[in-house]
């Protein structure tokens, strides 16, 4: 299974969770000054919302996020790490 993390434009980030090649769930956020917490929040609730436990199976997957010297980048990146570990 995929979790990825789109940039759509300055404005908004979709999260999607994909299965065999097919969209799952998805949920559609603000890109705003609590971002941070946003994005956390969202994908627990897209992970309980689909009953996935085992969190460190997912591949994740960040799309269009180039600039890395920009606060959205830096907290994907961070969240999409910290998912990753065991």
């Amino acid at each position: 299974m995929i979790l990825k993390i789109i940039k759509k434009n300055k404005e908004s980030v979709e999260i999607q969770l994909i299965e065999k090649e097919a969209v799952v769930d998805m949920l559609i956020m603000p890109l705003d000054f609590n971002f941070d917490t946003v994005l956390v929040t969202s994908i627990d609730k897209l992970l309980k919302r689909n009953r996935i436990t085992k969190v460190s199976s997912l591949d994740i997957v960040l799309e269009d996020f180039e600039d890395e010297s920009s606060a959205s980048s830096m907290v994907v990146r961070t969240v999409a790490e910290a998912l990753k570990v065991k």
